[in-house]
């Protein structure tokens, strides 16, 4: 009973039941699309958006065990490093937008109706996901402390969107070709320059984040103090 008590009071305190219908909208739009087209040009964005879902997915695990008492730093680690190594996946979304352009049939406000979709719902997946640790770090580091973690995950955020998005690596990666990807970060680490859209894209993306966050925390904050005195 606690367990299934927990699980609904993670779920309800973080997002779940807007993140499953913005998921469940997008889902919906993207089967229109499809059907409309009859061709898989966006069948991409199911896969993305599934990949976004995972770090989320993660963090409401991390965020059930710190409600039960089991937030130590080594029950979490593995947690906290997999959360990590994914995190980048659900602002990812975003950069689909590269795929927008006039296409047969489908009109082009549709598709960046549908982009704009998806890349929101990934956004969200994302906020929600930090706000998980970065609360759980508040009660240990303080707010400095936590919001640091904040600024230092936004920038490996958005290295691992260049990452994704100019080089083609994928989380899953760091398990399968770690050699390669570690030799191509080394080349990012002695010759950043020589890399087109590195530092304009990392950095881009490493303010964004933190900014975007400052606004979902101080909506989230008055939301919760309003349902207390209600």
């Amino acid at each position: 009973m606690s367990t299934s008590m927990s699980l609904l009071s993670v779920s309800r305190r973080h997002g779940l039941l807007p993140a499953v219908l913005c998921t469940v909208l997008a889902a919906c739009l993207l089967a229109i699309r499809l059907d409309w087209s009859e061709r898989a040009s966006f069948a991409f964005l199911a896969w993305n958006l599934f990949l976004a879902w995972a770090p989320y997915t993660l963090a409401l695990f991390a965020r059930v065990l710190m409600v039960r008492g089991h937030g130590r730093g080594w029950v979490l680690a593995p947690l906290a490093a997999g959360w990590l190594a994914l995190f980048p996946n659900a602002p990812y979304l975003l950069t689909d937008f590269i795929h927008l352009h006039q296409r047969p049939v489908v009109p082009l406000w549709f598709d960046a109706a549908l982009l704009a979709l998806f890349a929101a719902t990934g956004w969200m997946l994302g906020l929600l996901s930090l706000e998980i640790w970065k609360q759980w770090l508040e009660e240990r580091w303080g707010r400095f402390g936590a919001w640091a973690f904040v600024g230092v995950t936004s920038l490996l955020c958005g290295y691992g969107i260049y990452l994704g998005r100019v080089e083609r690596w994928n989380s899953w990666h760091v398990l399968t070709d770690p050699g390669s990807l570690f030799a191509s970060i080394g080349a990012h680490l002695r010759e950043p320059l020589a890399f087109p859209y590195l530092t304009g894209l990392t950095v881009t993306f490493s303010l964004l984040l933190p900014l975007s966050y400052v606004a979902f925390e101080a909506f989230v904050t008055r939301l919760r103090r309003q349902r207390a005195v209600s």
